[in-house]
């Protein structure tokens, strides 16, 4: 377990270390709101469909150690141990969808996969605003190429991965 989270640790580092990131955003954003967002032309909801853990984070108000996505509905763990918070999700267009937490703070967030790998293994998953961004993955440990090319796919949509807090 250690063995491989030094690994995975080793690959993102190697990939941070290989981008020419810039200036990081202004103010303590994670994201720089200059750079345009793009959803993957991969998605499929019933690929996307399942269990998934999250794998980093950018730390902040909203953090969950992972959710469950099917039938219209997303099931969240809060990664603070609170229990588990259920929206319900309408598709916006492909690879973008909203949810609704029906009166809940946070009540509407509209979500946007970056990038999914072609298994539907590992994805990384943004708030359209950039206030939030996840990599998540369908196991715990291990897929650190994966891992690797989701820090590349945030990277590319203008977050500052050099704050991305590995789990």
């Amino acid at each position: 377990m250690r063995v491989r989270r030094l690994a995975l640790c080793a690959a993102l580092l190697g990939v941070l270390a290989s981008c020419d990131r810039g200036a990081p955003p202004e103010g303590g954003a994670i994201r720089d709101d200059r750079v345009m967002m793009s959803a993957t032309s991969r998605y499929d909801a019933g690929r996307f469909a399942g269990d998934w853990v999250t794998r980093a984070d950018f730390g902040g108000d909203w953090r969950i150690s992972g959710f469950r996505f099917d039938a219209g509905r997303w099931i969240e763990e809060d990664a603070a141990g609170g229990g588990p918070r259920v929206a319900q999700v309408s598709a916006d267009q492909p690879a973008v969808f909203t949810l609704n937490y029906g009166g809940f703070s946070g009540s509407v967030r509209q979500m946007v996969v970056l990038w999914v790998d072609e298994g539907f293994r590992t994805a990384a998953l943004s708030t359209r605003d950039g206030s939030a961004a996840f990599i998540v993955d369908r196991k715990a440990t291990g897929g650190s190429d994966r891992i690797a090319a989701a820090v590349s796919a945030l990277e590319h949509n203008g977050f500052d991965v050099a704050r991305l807090r590995v789990e």
